[in-house]
Order: C-alpha cells, then sequence, then structure tokens
C-alpha cells in the first residue's frame, strides 16, 4: 500500500521511506506499521526521535526509551534499535529519541541547566506518543536513562510500566565515576575551560550539583517496574534499596561489558537480555489493540536560520541529515561527515551535529549520514555486528558524495578512524575537492583479508578462520621484525600488495587527484604513522603541486573523547573548510591551544 503525503512516497512494508522529493515540514497520517525517523517537542527545540508503528497501525500501548549519556548512548544505539523493532512487534507503538542537547536533538551539549532539558526531554516524549492516539504508556531507561526516567515519572501520567535497564540509582555516584574513569582512561583536562568531561559528552559545571540531587530510590509511581542489573550490581546496597522502594521484580543480565563497555571498536548486542526485557514490558500492556493510530512526523525543521532535512541516499536508502540555511547556495560548497565504526552521524563527541549546524551559517551545506548497519541505515537483525570495513562500507562512502547535491569538486570529505579511511576512499575514487582526515589508523588502499584480521572476526570459526588468524600473526612477526631493515623501494612495493600500512600510497593518490588533504593525529596515531614511515613518505611528496598536510598534536586521544584536542581539532576542520572554499569563517579560538607540529 502506498500513500501520497506531499513529495513523500512512503510504504508502509519497508524499513524507511523512498525520498522522490523534498520532505514536507509535518505530516499527520494514520499508518500501517514502520519505522519514521523525525522530529518532535517544541518547534523552537525539537527533539529527534524515531517511532516505530506497529504492523496493522495499531497499538495497545506506547512506550518511550529514554538512553544513556555520552559514549554509552552511541555504543547502545542499534542496541536501543534492536528492542524497539521487539516491542513494535508486540503490540507497541514505540519512541527512541535523543534529549536536548545530545545526538541531532537541538542544543547545545554543555548549555546550563542540562539535566533539567533531558527530564523534559522525557516528559515531551511521553506527551508525543500519547498524543499518536495511546492511552497506556511506560517507560524504559538504560544506565542514566532509567535514572532520569525515574526522576520524571511522576510528571508523565499513569504508566503501565518501568523497565530499569542496568539502572544508575544516584547521581552523585555516576557523575564521580564519569568524571574518575575520563581522567584515568583519557586525560585531564585544563583548568582554563570550566565545562565537566564525561567519555562522550561535555557538560555545562552546574551539571554535578544538578546530578547529585537525582535518586532513583524516590521514584513515585504506581507502575509494575522491573530492575535489570548485571551481576556484580545486583547485590550492591543501591540496586538493592531500589528494589525494595519499588517493589520491583528483577533480571540478571549477561554479557554488558562488551555491549556499553566493548574493549574494541565492536559493540556486542545482547540479545537474550533485550528479548527478555521486550517480553516482560509488553505483558504490562492490555492484550486488545487500541484505537487506530494518527503519528505526526515532522521531517525537517528551521530553528535559527538553519534548515535541517531527513533523507535518503541512493539506492541504498542510506540514512542522513541535510544542513543548509538561506546563505547556502543550490550545488554550493558542502561538507560529508562520515560516520566512525560503529558510531553513527553524531560523530565524536557529537562534533558532526556542532559543525554541520555552523557551517551553514557562513553557506556552506552539510550532510552527515549513517552508512549501512549503524545508527538508523537498516533494520537490526539478532547477532548483529557490523564490520569496520566492508564493500558496502565502500559503496556508502561512494553513495554519499554522489547525493551531496553537488559535483565532487564542491565537496569536503571528513572523517575520523574508519571513518577517516572512508573519506580517503570516497575523495581518492571521486576526487572530491577537500579531505580532512582524523587519527587515520588505516593506510592501506588494497584488502588482503589475513592482513586485516581483528577482534571483528571471533565469530568465525573453523580452519579457514584458524589459517587466517595464523597468517595475520605470522604477518605482524615478521613485518616488525624485518622493518629497519627493508628499504623504502621495497616497503613501497609490499604496501601496494596490501601487505603493509604505507601513508604515501594513498596520500599520492589524493595528490595526483589534486584533492586538498590535511591529516590530523594525536600522539598514539602518530606514532602509528612514524612506525610506518609516513614522514619518509612525506618527504617523497614535497616536490608535488598538491603536497597533503600532516599535523600531529601534542596531547589527546585516539578517539577524541579529551575535550581540549577535541576543540584544536574543530579549529583545523574550520580552517580546513574555509580554504577548501575560499570563505572566511569567525569562529572563536579554543579555549585551551594544544601544541601542534607539521610532520
Amino acid at each position: 500500500m502506498y500513500v501520497h503525503e506531499g513529495l513523500i512516497e512512503v510504504n508502509f512494508s519497508r524499513t524507511a521511506p523512498r525520498r522522490i522529493g523534498s520532505v514536507p515540514a509535518e505530516s499527520s497520517s494514520r499508518t500501517g506499521g514502520g519505522k519514521y525517523p523525525m522530529w518532535f517537542g517544541p518547534s523552537d527545540s525539537p527533539l529527534f526521535g524515531t517511532v516505530h508503528v506497529p504492523s496493522g497501525g495499531r497499538a495497545r500501548g506506547g512506550v518511550v526509551l529514554c538512553p544513556p549519556l555520552g559514549k554509552e548512548q552511541v555504543d547502545s544505539y542499534r542496541g536501543m534499535t534492536l528492542l524497539a523493532q521487539k516491542l513494535s512487534a508486540q503490540g507497541l507503538l514505540v519512541l527512541r529519541f535523543d534529549y536536548r542537547g545530545t545526538g541531532d536533538s537541538w542544543g547545545d551539549q554543555d548549555q546550563p541547566g542540562a539535566v533539567a532539558h533531558w527530564q523534559r526531554s522525557i516528559v515531551e516524549a511521553v506527551d508525543y506518543v500519547r498524543g499518536c492516539g495511546v492511552t497506556e504508556v511506560g517507560l524504559v531507561g538504560l544506565r542514566v536513562g532509567a535514572l532520569l526516567a525515574c526522576s520524571v515519572a511522576a510528571e508523565c501520567g499513569p504508566l503501565t510500566a518501568m523497565t530499569l535497564w542496568d539502572p544508575v540509582v544516584k547521581g552523585r555516584s555516576y557523575l564521580h565515576e564519569q568524571r574518575a574513569l575520563y581522567s584515568v582512561s583519557v586525560t585531564t583536562d585544563s583548568d582554563a575551560d570550566p565545562r565537566v568531561s564525561i567519555i562522550g559528552a561535555v557538560l555545562h559545571p552546574d551539571s554535578a550539583a544538578d546530578f547529585s540531587a537525582l535518586d532513583a530510590a524516590k521514584t513515585q509511581t504506581d507502575a509494575p517496574v522491573l530492575v535489570a542489573t548485571r551481576a556484580e550490581r545486583g547485590d550492591t546496597k543501591p540496586v538493592r534499596k531500589l528494589v525494595e522502594a519499588l517493589s520491583a521484580q528483577e533480571h540478571t543480565l549477561t554479557a554488558h561489558d562488551d555491549f556499553l563497555e566493548p574493549s574494541d571498536f565492536e559493540v556486542i548486542i545482547p540479545t537474550s537480555d533485550i528479548a527478555h526485557l521486550a517480553t516482560w514490558t509488553a505483558s504490562k500492556f492490555p492484550a486488545v489493540p487500541a484505537a487506530e493510530l494518527e503519528v505526526k512526523r515532522r521531517s525537517r525543521f528551521v530553528v535559527d536560520g538553519i534548515h535541517e532535512n531527513i533523507e535518503y541516499l541512493g539506492d541504498q536508502q542510506l540514512f542522513a541529515i541535510r544542513s543548509t540555511s538561506d546563505r547556502c547556495r543550490a550545488g554550493g560548497p558542502t561538507v560529508v561527515l562520515y560516520p566512525t565504526a560503529n558510531e553513527h552521524r553524531v560523530g565524536p563527541v557529537r562534533m558532526w551535529v556542532e559543525l554541520a549546524r555552523l557551517l551553514p551559517r557562513f553557506g556552506v551545506s552539510t550532510v552527515r549520514f549513517d552508512r549501512r548497519g549503524t545508527g538508523e541505515s537498516g533494520s537490526v537483525c539478532d547477532g548483529e555486528l557490523t564490520r569496520l570495513y566492508s564493500d558496502e562500507g565502500n559503496e556508502d562512502a561512494l553513495t554519499a558524495v554522489r547525493q551531496s547535491g553537488t559535483t565532487p569538486d564542491n565537496v569536503l570529505v571528513a572523517g575520523m578512524c574508519s571513518g577517516s579511511w572512508y573519506s580517503s576512499f570516497a575523495a581518492r575514487e571521486l576526487g572530491v575537492r577537500s579531505a580532512v582526515l582524523l587519527n587515520t589508523l588505516d593506510w592501506t588502499t588494497r584488502r588482503l583479508e589475513f592482513v586485516k584480521r581483528s577482534s571483528m572476526h571471533t565469530e568465525e570459526a573453523g580452519l579457514r578462520a584458524r589459517a587466517l588468524d595464523r597468517l595475520h600473526h605470522w604477518g605482524v612477526a615478521t613485518k616488525n621484525a624485518l622493518q629497519p631493515r627493508i628499504p623504502y623501494a621495497l616497503w613501497i612495493w609490499l604496501g601496494r600488495r596490501g601487505l603493509i600500512q604505507v601513508p604515501e600510497i594513498s596520500l599520492r593518490i589524493l595528490s595526483d587527484r589534486q584533492v586538498q588533504t590535511r591529516v590530523l593525529l594525536s600522539p598514539s596515531d602518530t606514532a602509528w604513522f612514524e612506525t610506518n614511515r609516513g614522514p619518509e613518505g612525506m618527504r617523497r611528496l614535497q616536490r608535488r603541486s598538491s603536497v597533503p598536510t600532516v599535523t600531529s598534536f601534542e596531547s589527546g586521544d585516539h578517539s577524541l573523547y579529551g575535550r581540549d584536542l577535541r576543540e584544536n581539532v574543530r579549529a583545523e576542520l574550520l580552517a580546513a573548510t574555509a580554504a577548501a572554499f575560499d570563505i572566511e569563517i569567525a569562529a572563536p579560538s579554543p579555549p585551551v591551544p594544544v601544541g601542534k607540529v607539521r610532520l
């Protein structure tokens, strides 16, 4: 069945609508099921969310999913989507959303009163769900999302169920733990900037006091409650107090370290626990579906002169958000921002969203997108494990530039880590105007599977997998042993065959394509660049007409969780954009300058 809404064609049997033109600013319709990303809430500070509508367009209730913060919000994105899918399959309308100042919702992440804004966002999410035509509403909160849900339960009207998933019980303890973890595993911020850093977010100084006042055990609700905790936390005093205060049922979680605290880039989704949470939550709602749903979907907005539109790119239907202003012209300068590992379109610590809403003020359009297997692109399968590098990823990298709305010579691409490789790949293949490559680890232009073994292959078994692992370990050991004695000409020869990393090969291709290339490296990425003889290659490129630049920062971390380095990288990105398109960009200097050197 197809229904036409202005210039959007909606296919209720698909995950996402096929874009055939500009999406109407707002629509309201009776739908037959599906997943619909949109904005909702106040027109001057819209919240981003995705509503999952049950098949048939009728629901026996609605559920609002309250996400964690920072890195936990990014890591859990696909897991929360899987939970929403399972709840929707059991006849419930489900809303996933970003709090104000987080994700793709409007607002600055370091604005004052952030905790109150997050609490208000939950209330507005519940109001939206009720406005779709359901009366029975439940809340599911993950980590600090559970704490925030508890803090506003009394303001949300009668609740049918509350599911507290690996809950944070006390705000004071949470913030203390997060700040300590940041200091130990990332860096110690300069006192010159008073903002508070946690891994994956930066907060206004008043957040500390506001967090300290939150205590989930003080929740006021008559709804049945499920407290799902990890085994090592189930017997702690705060959790026991929470369970007793709410007369809650309990469930013990498994494999959540690999979900919320992964040791590598890949996140392992705890499918069985998610299925249990979905079944318990759905069991609390009436069995008979209520009236047909009327779902309001706002697919674009304009705030403070910034226009944002939801789009679907190419045959792959990649989810994307385009940001423009009245100063942007059709076919004009455009920046395409690439996702990172399992990190979706928000980029490192939300930096892509912030840049996307700043650059249009200077006449530069932006596109941020999700490659397949990340963010909103596609549905989530049980046991999903998204590979960092794949042929599909290559196709998606090219699609983003081809669907940017302009010609490649008017595009700047930027990405970090695996996003850096994909943006470099698109630049090499299509010849864009400029590329900013952040903290690149993979310099190869040809892929051999036994060379690129990593934790993403741990699910493989059998003779072939063991043989590839042995080849990989043998190759690494051989390269490390022989590297000091390998002539550079042989080093290049091995690199062209995909056997080792050689930065010069990729940078030379970009130079030949006349791509203005800036490489920005944290200390650990600088060490990797030097180990793979990057400086030697750079010396060989100096006589070329288009010479890449490589800048090394004296402090900071690979993932840009460190606030001070991130602010300096942001300034470099703005400078690169200004140089690429020959425009002036007025932007404040980083609060804490980080030393840098050219390699």
